[in-house]
């Protein structure tokens, strides 16, 4: 009979041999056949076509699985979305929700049958700051759990509530949605988080910059206890840190690269050109170069407006994409772009974030982004479907400050190449504003702003122009107040009939108004006290800042 070990020898042991949930966390899988997943959920990784996990995937499905709390930064376009659907698809198949049985129907009768509660069953939560990014989610998230009984479906702001409402009553295991309808279907006691078992914030750097760190908070605070939280992101704010420090529980930590850097397999290009030339080159890129899945990102809805008429004038199929745009216009302008109806697609940076569309090749920055962090996740649309991509930045003269920022902070530091002959697509208008702007005609307002020989600005008055501008104030609000006095029906200091005292009335209130609205009235910190009638002195002791009518 063989001698029991002793616990130094089981140690050793144990040390030599890892426990399998230890070693899930601990290994890096370097393919999908390694990794411990349902059998479903390895059919749905290769229906989606992948074939080798990436950086992030390899490093960060392991602690996931081990129901470990985790935070993925990598560069936008390296495979965020299948890193922690893997996991939640496979923890919700193997962990089914409890089985309640129903009530008997009638007294002395048999138990009724067994079902899961709608509320019970809601266990996965996944955060996305946009309506096109939810759907684009639940859709990968339904292909990993084809096969199953786990039921995914997305909640977003700006669309009807009752479907949506109806859905999750019925009874679903995932739901993925925006932070504003979220929050909603909350407040309505429709969406309860008491059964939540696993959570993922994707994307939370572009949720707090459009403002969704309120409904964040409160949807993290209202999270059970016994629950795993991962955070997402291509750049971690230090918002997002404070938020990691407080909810998450000693969490994995995975980062691949620098994650303010650019996708490796992008090639971008930069030109210097004068605002009203951008949109001749841009057409000379997509028509004259016979360039196709383009996306075209632009600062604000008229400037896409201007592109996407541009292109409409040329016989280019495209499709625009902003927020005042339908849910219904913009699914079919991504549909059309995705199966190549479409050549181009002109977006704001409601399109910047998170969408899968193999069909782009092209990144062009119309406008160049207010932060180094929105650049890279414009130009990471570019080669999600593998192989080489590229992009295309245009600065104007006021954009050149902002650049060397953006390409300090993105290690990106481009040579700006020569524009090519665009004259072709340069209307007259546009040649003669551009005169107008190089010779200064339009500035021509702003010269009494301007520095004199003398070095004294234009606009600043000197002493004896204060000087002045005090005694005419003071002659124009004695003036108005005699304006004033002769309409209110004043004679000699004795008021007249009862319809003088109503013209009077009426008078004096005009009166007031064109005293209040007098420039000499107005005060440097913003306000005006009551009874003002002349500007302070110089000479006179702050504080006042007016001094009041006798």
């Amino acid at each position: 009979m063989p001698e029991p070990e002793s616990p130094s020898e089981k140690q050793e042991a144990a040390a030599e041999n890892p426990t399998p949930k230890a070693d899930r966390v601990s290994r890096v899988m370097e393919t999908f056949d390694e990794m411990p997943v349902a059998p479903v959920v390895r059919l749905g990784i290769e229906r989606l076509g992948f074939e080798a996990p990436t950086p992030i995937q390899q490093r960060i499905i392991g602690p996931l699985i081990a129901d470990r709390d985790a935070i993925g930064l990598a560069p936008t376009g390296t495979g965020k979305t299948l890193a922690y659907g893997i996991p939640l698809a496979h923890r919700l198949i193997e962990e089914p929700p409890p089985l309640a049985r129903r009530q008997k129907k009638r007294k002395g009768g048999e138990a009724g049958g067994k079902y899961v509660d709608p509320r019970r069953r809601l266990r996965g939560l996944v955060v996305v700051p946009t309506r096109e990014l939810a759907q684009q989610v639940a859709e990968e998230l339904r292909s990993l759990t084809k096969g199953s009984l786990v039921k995914v479906t997305a909640v977003w702001g700006k669309a009807a509530l009752k479907p949506q409402r109806e859905r999750i009553e019925a009874g679903v295991d995932i739901v993925v949605g925006t932070p504003g309808r979220l929050r909603e279907l909350m407040d309505l006691d429709v969406l309860s988080l008491a059964f939540i078992r696993h959570l993922v914030i994707d994307e939370g750097d572009r949720m707090l910059d459009m403002g969704f760190l309120p409904q964040i908070k409160t949807i993290l605070e209202r999270m059970p206890e016994d629950r795993q939280m991962a955070f997402f992101s291509a750049t971690m704010p230090p918002a997002m840190e404070s938020l990691a420090r407080t909810f998450l529980r000693e969490p994995q930590r995975v980062e691949i690269g620098r994650h303010t850097r650019a996708a490796a397999n992008v090639g971008n290009k930069l030109f210097e050109i004068d605002d009203v030339l951008k949109v001749a080159l841009l057409l000379h890129l997509v028509v004259e170069e016979k360039r196709r899945g383009v996306i075209i990102f632009c600062r604000t809805r008229r400037r896409a407006g201007w592109v996407d008429a541009a292109f409409r004038n040329h016989g280019i199929s495209v499709g625009l994409i902003h927020g005042d745009k339908s849910q219904n216009q913009r699914m079919r302008a991504l549909e059309q772009f995705t199966d190549g109806s479409n050549a181009v697609l002109v977006a704001t940076d409601v399109a910047a974030r998170g969408l899968h569309i193999p069909a782009v090749r092209t990144v062009v920055n119309y406008d160049l982004p207010l932060a180094a962090e929105e650049w890279v996740h414009r130009v990471g649309r570019a080669g999600h479907g593998g192989g080489f991509a590229e992009s295309f930045t245009f600065i104007s003269p006021p954009d050149h400050v902002r650049w060397r920022k953006i390409a300090k902070i993105v290690g990106q530091r481009l040579e700006p190449d020569g524009v090519p002959n665009i004259e072709k697509y340069i209307r007259p208008q546009d040649l003669t504003r551009l005169e107008r702007l190089r010779s200064g005609e339009r500035a021509s307002r702003f010269d009494p702003f301007r520095a004199d020989r003398s070095g004294r600005r234009g606009g600043d008055p000197s002493h004896a122009d204060r000087k002045l501008i005090r005694q005419l104030s003071e002659e124009e609000t004695t003036e108005d107040a005699k304006r004033g006095d002769r309409k209110s029906g004043k004679r000699g200091g004795k008021s007249g009939g009862p319809k003088e005292k109503s013209e009077g009335a009426g008078g004096g209130k005009q009166a007031a108004r064109r005293k209040k609205a007098r420039s000499g009235d107005r005060i440097g910190h913003g306000g005006r006290r009551k009874g003002a009638s002349k500007p302070v002195s110089r000479d006179d002791k702050p504080g006042g800042g007016v001094k009041r009518s006798k």
